[in-house]
């Protein structure tokens, strides 16, 4: 019986997996700065990560790497990605 119930997996797990995904506010966020630097004819956008955890930095960085987007800067802190 407690062989069963061991395949339920412990909540940090799932809790740690549920951290390395964006949230819904993050990616709205990432969107928002970038349709807005557009709409101004910036050259570069600047995309605040004070909110992210470093699974979740790491998950966006990789995430616009792969649209296509080049890195002006990369910090802790911040990106600033070129248009």
């Amino acid at each position: 019986m407690t062989n069963r119930y061991d395949k339920i997996p412990d909540y940090k797990v799932i809790k740690s997996a549920m951290q390395q995904e964006l949230t819904d506010k993050q990616i709205e966020y990432v969107k928002s700065e970038i349709e807005t630097a557009a709409l101004q004819n910036d050259d570069n956008v600047h995309v605040d990560l004070m909110s992210f955890n470093s699974s979740q930095k790491r998950k966006l960085g990789q995430f616009l790497k792969s649209k296509g987007y080049k890195f002006v800067e990369e910090s802790n802190w911040s990106f600033l990605v070129n248009l």
